[in-house]
């Protein structure tokens, strides 16, 4: 029975994890799309510059499509 309940604790954390990622990546998303500097997103969002870039490539090619 600890193990299912672990099991389910483990898979509630990352279902969580997956949330606020989700999140950081929106709020990235609507500071890029007011042309913030890259620097600040990274620092507000609490997202790696690294990711905060490759949303930025990813917008570029939605637009340009």
């Amino acid at each position: 029975m600890k193990d299912f309940l672990y099991a389910c604790s483990d898979a509630i954390d990352e279902s969580f994890e997956k949330g606020r990622e989700c999140e950081r990546t929106s709020i990235a998303l609507d500071m890029l799309a007011d042309d913030m500097p890259i620097e600040e997103i990274a620092k507000y969002s609490h997202l790696p510059k690294e990711k905060v870039i490759e949303q930025q490539m990813n917008m570029a090619i939605k637009v340009a499509k």
